[in-house]
């Protein structure tokens, strides 16, 4: 089997081909004219043919040479591309970027966040992905995502976590009821109005009761929902009144709801940035995750 052409020599091939001339190629390829006809003589001793005809006054490609040249302009071709895309990758102007994120983040941080991003590396894909706290960790330590928006991890999980938002609990009922006039209110109004509360098996259900707990007030629910859109759609047909952290409340945008603030013992999960210290991160990731903190900024100010 013969031995395949570097890709120096395949450059030498086709400058030899374009300047149809020993003297001239070789100083393009800035080499002596000697040294440059062995570097052929290299060439077609490797394929076992000779590629070009010459003479005294002419530097032609032979039959083979010409079966060679499209095949050694493809190739050069698709290394110098793939090298671009890769020094695309390398530099944040290409790639992917793979977040996990909890539904409520999704729907009212990140739209802002992708849409600042995009216009600042359109060249890469935000890929997400949404569920609640432990698969969102469970993905990000498995590698599946680079980024996790979720409350804390375990420890034992080993992830870092930069806490970006504090996501408190508040009042959520109809932008007509009596309650809307008031800034604030107390935990004993939960026991005066119909409950409509998330279903115990959900993570914000148990900060919900610990919420309550700590305010020594026992409210029986009305309602159990395994989904803020359900809660969020009987507040506004007037069944009763429920709690839920600012960002749900957001994500579930039912025109006819209102939040206000509930007064102390105040009650909140902490929201951050899940990494996996035991991998890399390229560019555009570390630049998606500064979007998000400032994002967040804005947000808590509002």
């Amino acid at each position: 089997m013969h031995q395949r052409l570097t890709l120096p020599q395949l450059e030498a091939f086709l400058k030899l081909d374009e300047t149809a001339s020993f003297r001239d190629a070789a100083l393009e390829f800035g080499v002596s004219q000697p040294a440059f006809s062995r570097t052929i003589q290299q060439i077609e001793a490797r394929v076992g043919v000779r590629l070009f005809d010459r003479d005294t006054r002419h530097v032609r490609l032979t039959t083979a040479g010409e079966r060679l040249r499209p095949i050694a302009v493809r190739l050069l071709k698709e290394y110098e591309d793939s090298f671009s895309d890769f020094e695309a990758y390398v530099g944040g102007r290409a790639g992917r970027v793979r977040v996990a994120t909890l539904p409520s983040v999704a729907a009212t941080l990140l739209p802002a966040v992708i849409r600042r991003f995009r216009q600042t590396h359109p060249g890469v894909t935000v890929e997400i992905w949404e569920d609640v706290g432990a698969p969102v960790h469970r993905v990000v330590e498995d590698g599946e995502a680079d980024i996790g928006i979720a409350p804390p991890p375990a420890e034992n999980r080993g992830l870092n976590f930069q806490p970006i938002f504090q996501d408190r609990l508040v009042l959520a009922c109809r932008s007509d009821d009596v309650l809307a006039e008031k800034e604030r209110h107390n935990w004993t109004v939960f026991r005066e109005r119909p409950f409509v509360a998330m279903s115990t098996d959900t993570g914000l259900r148990s900060l919900i009761d610990s919420a309550f707990e700590a305010a020594d007030v026992v409210v029986e629910p009305l309602f159990n929902c395994k989904q803020p859109a359900t809660v969020g759609a009987l507040v506004a047909a007037s069944q009763g009144i429920s709690v839920l952290t600012r960002l749900t409340l957001e994500q579930i945008r039912v025109p006819e709801l209102t939040w206000r603030e509930i007064e102390p013992p105040v009650a909140s999960r902490s929201i951050g940035l899940v990494t996996c210290p035991a991998r890399s991160m390229m560019s555009p990731a570390r630049d998606f995750m500064r979007d998000v903190v400032l994002e967040a900024r804005a947000f808590a100010i509002d």
